[in-house]
């Protein structure tokens, strides 16, 4: 077993190193030099060393080789790895992970790290000051040899539900509190969090409570499987008043609730928004009530059949006007056309510095489900 992980190893420290001879200048020397690292207290013998000679001198990184990295892993295992590397030879600042592949989640929290990676389907950032170099590379997106799936995956209504609660709710909560919120089982709410805390977008205590949640992670990663337009059941039409005024005309109607850009930018103004998307419970009732006029193109309203009941919970009103969660608001404009990435980013950002204006600020601020099915 020994010599399996030792040959796994060389391999991925050799091709990980064919593949810097090609992408590098020619007249660029790239090797593998001795593993055993001089240091101060003595002789340390790591996972492998590259040597990059340029003309402007020599580079080198250290490397750590990972037959599978998560993106807790990383971040458990790689904090701080920069720094003990450095003292293990002060004349190289240049760190390298070498995996097979390595998820979008887990190149980010390297970078955050300031490590290096390469992986051999093809993703690779590199940036060191000396020698100048930065190379910056995309592979596979989806790993080419996955695991036996036994979590939760990231995918359909119960995932959105229960993103949508973690970045709603300022923790700490427990499973059984998580699931009587969200009117998920238990079974599925602990498994749901063993992925997203092995991605790292959760922390827990020892025994299972969330105390910590990445809003921006949680949010990125729920718009990899979901899309506004295509997750809900939408339909186009086009408003003669224009859609501002359309909205005007929403206000006090429960059964209305915006979303996209004229959501977000009450928020977090960008730019003047010109499609008015909204969450509504009847599209034909509401397009007959409003005197919508259904269109292929050239449309300015787009009504929404919801992919779940969760887009009516946290709702914010201002004005008479519903308007969803800020976080439904940014998932939706972050999948969305034209404007509406940019302005669901701009809306990220005010979430995280603004929490308190939108976060419930506890589980036990949530009204029990048996309530909110009662109307009481």
């Amino acid at each position: 077993m020994a010599g399996n992980l030792v040959s796994e190893e060389t391999e991925l420290l050799e091709r990980a190193t064919d593949w810097l001879r090609s992408v590098l200048p020619p007249t660029w020397k790239v090797e593998i030099a001795d593993r055993v690292v001089a240091t101060p207290g003595g002789t340390v013998q790591i996972d492998g060393v590259i040597n990059v000679t340029t003309p402007q001198g020599l580079g080198s990184f250290l490397v750590e080789t990972r037959r599978s990295l998560t993106p807790k892993d990383a971040e458990q295992m790689f904090s701080g790895m920069a720094r003990r590397y450095r003292q293990l030879n002060p004349y190289t600042s240049a760190t390298l992970v070498v995996a097979p592949w390595l998820s979008s989640r887990t190149r980010e929290v390297l970078s955050a790290e300031g490590i290096n990676y390469i992986d051999l389907t093809g993703n690779a950032r590199i940036e060191v000051a000396s020698p100048g170099l930065f190379l910056s590379y995309q592979g596979a997106d989806r790993d080419p040899q996955p695991a036996p799936r036994g979590k939760a995956r990231v995918r359909g209504p119960k995932s959105g539900r229960l993103i949508r609660f973690l970045c709603d709710v300022t923790p700490p909560y427990s499973v059984s509190e998580i699931a009587l919120a969200t009117r998920l089982t238990p079974g599925y709410v602990s498994r749901l969090l063993d992925s997203l805390d092995g991605e790292a977008l959760i922390e827990r205590t020892k025994r299972g409570q969330v105390f910590s949640t990445d809003v921006p992670g949680l949010l990125r990663r729920w718009t990899e499987s979901y899309n506004v337009f295509k997750t809900n059941r939408p339909q186009s039409f086009v408003a003669r008043q224009g859609p501002a005024k359309l909205m005007q005309r929403f206000a006090d109607d429960g059964d209305i609730a915006v979303t996209g850009s004229f959501a977000a930018v009450r928020l977090a103004p960008v730019a003047a928004p010109a499609l008015l998307v909204a969450y509504v419970r009847d599209v034909e009732t509401t397009a007959t009530a409003f005197g919508l006029l259904p269109a292929d193109r050239g449309a300015n309203v787009v009504l929404l059949r919801p992919f779940d009941e969760v887009v009516w919970e946290r709702t914010m009103t201002a004005d008479g006007i519903c308007c969803v969660s800020p976080s439904q608001a940014a998932a939706d404009c972050l999948t969305g056309n034209g404007r509406m990435p940019s302005e669901g980013e701009a809306l990220v950002t005010w979430m995280v510095e603004n929490q308190a204006e939108w976060r419930t600020p506890s589980v036990k601020d949530v009204t029990p489900v048996e309530e909110r099915r009662d109307g009481s």
